[in-house]
C-alpha cells in the first residue's frame, strides 16, 4: 500500500482553475493506472479549495492556500503502474513548486480476513 503526503511550497501558480485542477488530478490517475470512481472539488468562499478524488484504489485530495502558495496532495493507493513521483508531474506542473516534500507514510497492508459474527 502506497500512503504518501506531499507538501508543495512557493508555486508560481498557486490558484489555478478548478478544471486545471481536475484534469492534472485525472492524468495523475491515469499516470497510476486506477480508476477514478468520484471526484468532487470544494471550493471555500474567500481563497483556496480541497478536491476530492474517490479512487477504486483509494483516494486522491488536493487542498491549496493560494495566499500562502502552499498546496498539500494525499494520495493512498493499493497498487500503481508507476512511480508516484512520476504520476505526481502533471500536478507538479501545474503548481510549479518551488520545493516538493514527499513524505511515505508506513501502513499496514491488510489481509483478507474472515468476518465473524
Amino acid at each position: 500500500m502506497m500512503c504518501l503526503a506531499i507538501d508543495l511550497s512557493g508555486c508560481t501558480t498557486p490558484n489555478p482553475t478548478t478544471a486545471d485542477i481536475g484534469a492534472a488530478m485525472h492524468a495523475t490517475a491515469r499516470r497510476l493506472g486506477v480508476r477514478v470512481l468520484l471526484d468532487v472539488p470544494a471550493q471555500y468562499p474567500d481563497h483556496g479549495l480541497t478536491y476530492m478524488m474517490a479512487l477504486a484504489e483509494s483516494h486522491l485530495v488536493v487542498s491549496t492556500w493560494p495566499e500562502h502558495r502552499v498546496v498539500q496532495i494525499d494520495l493512498v493507493s493499493c497498487r500503481a503502474e508507476t512511480s508516484p513521483e512520476t504520476a505526481l508531474e502533471p500536478l507538479l506542473s501545474l503548481f510549479g513548486p518551488d520545493h516538493t516534500t514527499i513524505r511515505r507514510i508506513p501502513r499496514l497492508n491488510p489481509s483478507p480476513q474472515p468476518v465473524t459474527s
